[in-house]
């Protein structure tokens, strides 16, 4: 019996000082991607615009720089159309990421010799709301609708700078 407790207290004794723990390792890493940028190539320009004295009207200027009129057809769009581009930028980053584009809501177009105004909003852009970094570079425009008012006073009409920004997704 004695040698019973012992061997129980021995096998205890071995159980417990056995090692109950593991161990294993891992490696951290991590990626640093090319930074997004965005830089400019064209600004926006609606062009020349005849105005109505009596009505309001609307100049939509599309992505790739086309421009037709909108609204109750206050304006007309004459056949000397002055300078008329779309906004366009280069986005460069890793190929094959895909990054959002954030457009402005309104801007404020203001007289450059007088106080009066004119607001350019719902902006799009080509491409719209995602774009994919092919090779690393993808091209982006961006177009909005000008409110003319009626009578609105001639003049170059400026909206000093307005920010397109983008993300990687």
């Amino acid at each position: 019996m004695k040698k019973m407790i012992f061997s129980a207290f021995a096998l205890l004794g071995f159980a417990i000082s056995t090692n109950a723990q593991a161990t294993a390792t891992a490696t951290a890493t991590a990626t640093i991607v090319t930074p997004i940028s965005i830089s400019k190539t064209a600004d926006m320009s609606f062009g020349n615009i005849a105005v109505s004295a009596t009505t309001s009207g609307t100049v939509i200027l599309s992505p790739a720089g086309s421009r037709t009129t909108g609204g109750a057809g206050g304006v007309t769009l004459p056949a000397t159309t002055g300078t008329v581009t779309a906004a366009a930028f280069t986005v460069n980053g890793n190929g094959s990421y895909t990054y959002a584009i954030t457009l402005p809501g309104t801007v404020t177009l203001t007289r450059v010799s007088g106080t009066e105004t004119m607001d350019a909003s719902s902006f799009t852009s080509t491409p719209s709301s995602t774009g994919t970094l092919s090779s690393g570079t993808q091209n982006l425009t961006v177009g909005a609708t000008l409110a003319v008012a009626a009578a609105q006073v001639p003049g170059v009409y400026n909206s000093g700078n307005f920010n397109v920004t983008v993300n990687y997704n």
